[in-house]
């Protein structure tokens, strides 16, 4: 009996004793290996989820791949469409004073019949746009141009009040309607008092062509010095023609037709006061550039 005694006390200590050194735990549910096999399994499981909700999926990876070369495609630069072909038997009218017939239409012609286009001139000499704003009208009528080409204000470059011949700009323009036209300048002589600027801004919707900024190579004058030579109408047509050539407007992208002669929209620009009026070169003197011009003031 107390042999058994000694041997359950002995027993008891050596359980507390082990229970001290920390060798036996209790089971901790965090830790995998005390999770039992149906939760080590859930959780792995749970993870591959995580790691895949983060990546695209197949379909999604596919179309990023193929929109790729769409985005670069669409900020690439489109190519430039060009105008449609001039269909044959248009009619081109072109009005105004003597700068017309000073070697511009002459050398206008040739092109324009090239094109299988008719080409109406009709030029008064010491015309202004009062003159043209009253009979207008009815040239358009006999003609029925498809463009309209206006070459007016060289005699009104010496002009005291350039602002009272605005409305006289607007009715000319007002006339041709929604016929594409352009308002052709005066490659100037000498400083003009304002009627550049009154044309440029009255002329809209007609495009324009200022011949002192858009003529890059010196116009060669009569022995007037204000009328172009033959040669100097020549260059001055030239720079005309590469202008229009480069203004027509592309082809419409459902193919629908446009009128033969439609030009693009005018920049904003086109239309304003110009910011400095170009130099003029003294009589004499060579053009110091393209908006130097020779002569004095004289009727056309």
């Amino acid at each position: 009996m107390h042999a058994s005694r000694i041997v359950a006390g002995a027993v008891a200590l050596l359980a507390a004793w082990g229970g001290c050194s920390g060798s036996p735990h209790a089971p901790d549910p965090t830790h995998p290996a005390d999770m039992s096999p149906d939760v080590r399994s859930t959780g792995a499981q749970r993870h591959r989820e995580s790691a895949q909700s983060d990546q695209p999926a197949e379909g999604e990876r596919d179309r990023e791949r193929e929109g790729e070369p769409e985005r670069e495609r669409a900020g690439s630069p489109a190519e430039p469409v060009a105008a449609p072909p001039i269909p044959p038997n248009t009619a081109i009218l072109h009005i105004g004073d003597s700068f017309v017939l000073s070697g511009f239409s002459q050398a206008l012609k040739p092109r324009i019949k090239a094109v299988g286009a008719r080409y109406e001139v009709r030029s008064e000499q010491s015309s202004y746009t009062v003159t043209w704003a009253a009979r207008l009208e009815r040239v358009i009528a006999d003609t029925q141009p498809d463009l309209v080409i206006i070459t007016l204000g060289a005699n009104e470059v010496a002009n005291t009040t350039p602002p009272a011949h605005a409305p006289a700009v607007r009715r000319i323009v007002q006339i041709v309607g929604k016929r594409p036209c352009v308002w052709v300048t005066p490659p100037l002589w000498r400083k003009d008092t304002g009627i550049i600027d009154v044309i440029r801004e009255n002329s809209a919707p007609c495009r324009l062509f200022d011949s002192d900024t858009m003529v890059r190579a010196p116009i060669a004058r009569k022995a007037d010095k204000i009328h172009p030579t033959p040669e100097g109408g020549a260059v001055w047509a030239d720079a005309f023609w590469t202008w229009l050539e480069s203004e027509r407007a592309p082809a419409r992208a459902d193919g629908s037709e446009r009128r033969p002669w439609a030009l693009k929209p005018s920049p904003v620009e086109e239309h304003q006061a110009r910011s400095r009026p170009p130099p003029i070169a003294e009589p004499g003197s060579p053009a110091k550039d393209s908006s130097a011009r020779l002569g004095a003031p004289a009727k056309q």
